[in-house]
């Protein structure tokens, strides 16, 4: 697996750097031995770290033949950085070097005490014998910088003028270092153990100076303003860029309209109305475990909203004390923009006591959620979050059993399903038509499996699937904020949906009451990228796009906003470096995702469903799939494309809260657009 790769290409710069640093070393003591014996004895020992280092320099090389299987996009920085960096200079160790401590450590096994091997030990300071192994130890201290701390992306002109501009000056001193050697050999020289540790200690007072000076810089310059308008921050991604850019036609500039004006219907008495209260509320499950959370009108989920396609539908949201502030956003329905709920962009949170009006028509029925945007790494898991089903003209059908399952897992470890903490039964009547509609509102992706029936996946991210097929045995994994409706025909027997992270809870339906089914994952995940049957798109794989929009995701360490985090970060940057995607009403825009971090990224545009071009550069054959979030799992490429139809400024962002809460977040922007609404530690708003 992917992720395992990226752990194991970690472990292994490290041992590469270690090992010929260390081969290195005994390389230089080599030379300044004078007894035969000892001579002998480190030319033995330093062939053999060499020939360690040597393997760990060939694991590496084989890692990036795998990293390219993937793709070039997941091998292009191994081959442009660590290829001429590590993998060159090694296999010039084995050619130069290994072979002339070979010959010292013959010469010296027949020679006698009187008359150590001199000619052989000054061969040692030669440029070709002593300095390959030190350019990979210094190459492989680059690549795993590189690797996991600081990724180029594609597109990597000026990482290759700064990156080969320090190995380069890292070189010369090194070459610097070897000549002062080489001389002093030849002179019989060799400066006092106080010139030595004085030099030593200096080299490392600079560098330890460097780095903590690099700490101070890179921690405060992470700081996000106190106040900043979201649709100022992340400039434009540049014309034409390819790899990491946007690529789309030149426009004047039109005049800056507010988003407060891209509102639903001011008017009219709506079809439903829903008021939800934002309180603090100490929760105890089913299970017995309690948990300090907020709720919408005090459960957990909140109430159930259910709508008819394109009714007027008014919600009014009170905040009676959460006192970081609330709002509600619509996972999945393409409302207005000033009806999204993201404050700081489309609003100002909702603070304590006060109260918000959101109205609007939903386009398109299927299954939906709704969650808090404010601080919602923490508002959505503490419990402010609901189901939202939108059913097609006239409403719900009397014919079918529909079951939302709302999945949220508490502090971590608490799985529950619509609230509940332990295997909840259900009695249907054989013959019944069942639909199931699965919402992960966690971070993390879910893996589900439906035991003792056939079933039919009939819904994804509220779109129906065209022509789809029975299915037996086959698992369904569903990222954060995803959706899938699942049906099928009540047996004589009992059914058991479950989740693989807790496999013993979830839901048992029984035809009479009694009985049990034990849930089995051990079946392969179905491939929606190939289910059901195809259907005419008004675009597609053939289409020119307007725009073309690359985003290579990738994880290291480093700091946001002050901390010290594990970042996930998009074209090498994070939030609000990330460029916008500018576009115009009309537009046809073609997004390829790269993921080459360890972890799934689920991304969530607001406003749009995007069409499944193609996973892995496969192209999809199935169904049409119109998402609104994105799965890509680690070493996975898709391409998606989708018109810009709902005019506005958009959050485009990871799912997994946790990493859109330290950076993981871009933006949508129509050209015309501003808001008034700012964010930062100084203002109500804190979006993630």
């Amino acid at each position: 697996m992917f992720e395992a790769l990226v752990s194991t290409d970690t472990i292994v710069g490290a041992v590469l750097i270690v090992g010929w640093a260390w081969a290195s070393w005994r390389l230089g003591r080599l030379t300044r031995r004078t007894e035969r014996k000892k001579i002998a004895s480190g030319g033995t020992w330093t062939a053999v770290l060499l020939l360690i280092a040597g393997v760990a320099a060939l694991a590496k090389a084989s890692l990036i033949a795998l990293f390219l299987t993937y793709g070039w996009e997941f091998g292009a920085n191994y081959v442009v950085f660590a290829v001429p960096m590590v993998i060159v200079p090694a296999v010039l160790a084995f050619v130069w070097t290994l072979p002339a401590v070979l010959r010292l450590r013959r010469a010296a096994r027949g020679a006698d005490d009187a008359t150590p091997p001199s000619v052989e030990r000054t061969a040692l300071t030669d440029l070709r014998v002593a300095l390959p192994a030190r350019l990979t130890a210094v190459g492989g201290a680059f690549a795993l910088w590189l690797g996991f701390f600081k990724q180029p992306v594609p597109g990597l002109g000026d990482d290759i003028a700064l990156y080969y501009s320090l190995f380069l000056l890292a070189a010369a001193w090194q070459v610097v270092k070897l000549r002062r050697a080489a001389a002093q050999l030849a002179a019989g020289l060799r400066p006092a153990f106080g010139v030595r540790a004085a030099r030593t200690g200096a080299a490392v007072v600079a560098f330890a100076a460097a780095a903590i000076l690099g700490i101070v810089w890179s921690a405060s310059s992470s700081k996000l303003p106190g106040s900043y308008n979201m649709a100022d921050h992340g400039h434009a991604t540049a014309a034409g860029a390819g790899h990491g850019g946007v690529t789309h036609v030149a426009h004047d500039k039109p005049t800056a309209n507010s988003i407060t004006a891209l509102t639903g219907p001011r008017d009219g008495k709506p079809d439903k109305k829903f008021t939800l209260t934002a309180r603090k509320a100490k929760l105890t499950l089913p299970g017995g475990a309690t948990i300090d959370g907020w709720t919408y009108n005090g459960t957990v989920p909140g109430p159930l909203l259910r709508a008819t396609q394109n009714e007027l539908v008014e919600v009014e949201l009170i905040n009676q004390d959460v006192d970081a502030g609330v709002s509600l956003h619509w996972h999945g329905i393409d409302v207005p923009n000033a009806e999204d709920g993201v404050p700081g962009l489309t609003q100002d949170a909702v603070p304590p006591g006060g109260r918000h009006t959101y109205r609007f028509r939903p386009p398109d029925a299927g299954s939906y959620w709704y969650h808090s945007h404010q601080v919602s790494s923490e508002q959505v898991r503490a419990g402010l979050y609901g189901a939202f089903i939108i059913d097609p003209p006239p409403g719900p059908e009397s014919s079918v059993t529909d079951v939302p399952v709302v999945v949220h897992t508490f502090a971590g470890q608490i799985q529950t399903i619509n609230g509940i903490d332990r295997l909840e039964r259900s009695t249907i009547a054989p013959g019944t038509r069942v639909r199931l509609r699965l919402i992960n509102t966690d971070s993390n992706s879910r893996k589900f499996a439906l035991t003792g029936t056939p079933w039919r996946l009939v819904g994804i991210d509220g779109s129906r699937v065209n022509g789809p097929g029975e299915v037996t045995g086959k698992l369904l994994e569903l990222g954060g904020g995803g959706r899938y409706d699942v049906e099928f025909t009540m047996p004589a027997a009992p059914v058991r949906l479950a989740t693989s992270f807790f496999p013993d809870k979830g839901l048992l339906f029984t035809p009479d009451g009694s009985g049990d089914r034990e849930a089995d994952f051990t079946g392969d995940e179905l491939d929606t990228n190939s289910y059901g049957t195809p259907a005419p798109t008004p675009f597609g794989r053939d289409t020119k796009p307007t725009r073309t929009v690359n985003w290579v995701m990738d994880n290291h360490f480093g700091f946001f906003d002050g901390g010290f985090h594990m970042v996930f970060t998009v074209n090498g940057k994070l939030f609000p470096d990330v460029g916008s995607t500018v576009v115009r009403e009309g537009d046809i825009v073609k997004v390829r995702f790269v993921n080459r971090s360890f972890l799934d990224h689920p991304m969530h545009l607001h406003g749009h469903h995007v069409l499944v071009l193609s996973r892995n550069d496969k192209p999809a054959s199935g169904s049409p799939q119109w998402l609104d979030t994105v799965l890509v799992r680690p070493g996975e490429t898709y391409e998606v494309m989708f018109r810009a139809d709902n005019p506005g400024l958009w959050m485009d962002h990871c799912h997994n809260l946790d990493h859109a809460a330290i950076g993981m977040v871009m933006h949508l922007a129509y050209e015309g657009w501003t808001t008034p609404f700012e964010a930062g530690t100084d203002t109500p708003n804190q979006p993630e």
